[in-house]
């Protein structure tokens, strides 16, 4: 899949989110939750959809430039190269995840943050596909921006080694103390100033996006807005559907 940046700052690409496919956000995958693995690894490879379209967050810490962030998540990052090689994988980096091409670019199309939205044509709709951190204001640019320097993260890497593991050790446990399921008050009403600003910019049908792990879909105005559900919170993920009423996307609980 051929991707560029287009005039309005989005991705103007060839992409087609396919009938069928799978679209997983916010897994968090991590040793001491391996859910996600346990539901890939018990799945028959001829139950595999024609596409799966990963949207960040997959990881709960993986940073393709840190090698020590690499090891402790090796079991699923070579079970993910395993389905890649069977059925098309796209995969949006997140906030926890990213510098991924290091690691898959051999077996899938990663999408950085700085390349999406990832637009694709679904059915009849132009449809908007983003890990979900935009519009988080100047300081959390600032701070993505630094944490996804190469330099900065190789940085963290040798800092890790020479002290025996403590940074990675540090981060997992910051990780770990955070609860990745709850309500945002307001959220809908937010969501509603932030689609203006973004159908302005972008320009789409349907915006699909995870990081805020709230499971809530409306229309507005004329454009749709879907905030998927955490897989490490709902167990579930979504198929895309195409059929003679439109677009549907179902939830689907993941059999484990």
């Amino acid at each position: 899949m051929k991707v560029k940046r287009g005039e309005t700052g989005s991705v103007e690409s060839c992409f087609t989110l396919k009938e069928g496919a799978w679209l997983i956000a916010d897994a968090h995958y991590a040793h001491y939750n391996e859910t996600l693995y346990d539901f890939f690894y018990n799945l028959p490879p001829d139950r595999l959809p024609p596409q799966i379209v990963l949207m960040g967050d997959i990881f709960d810490l993986l940073f393709g430039n840190a090698q020590n962030s690499i090891q402790p998540n090796a079991k699923m990052v070579d079970l993910l190269q395993q389905i890649a090689r069977q059925c098309e994988v796209i995969y949006l980096e997140g906030n926890h995840d990213f510098g991924l091409d290091a690691i898959f670019k051999e077996t899938m199309t990663v999408v950085p943050r700085s390349s999406q939205p990832l637009m694709a044509s679904f059915g009849d709709r132009r449809v908007a596909l983003h890990h979900g951190d935009v519009l988080q204001g100047m300081g959390y640019e600032i701070y993505t921006a630094i944490i996804r320097n190469r330099f900065v993260d190789r940085f963290l890497n040798l800092l890790d080694t020479v002290s025996g593991g403590a940074v990675i050790d540090w981060l997992e446990r910051y990780n770990r103390a955070k609860k990745p399921c709850y309500g945002i008050d307001g959220f809908e009403e937010r969501m509603r100033k932030r689609l203006d600003i973004l159908k302005e910019r972008y320009g789409f049908d349907l915006w699909i996006e995870g990081h805020f792990h709230q499971n809530i879909r409306f229309e507005h105005a004329d454009i749709g807005y879907f905030n998927l559900p955490a897989f490490a919170c709902a167990k579930s993920y979504i198929v895309a559907r195409i059929d003679a009423d439109g677009y549907r996307l179902e939830v689907k609980e993941a059999k484990i």
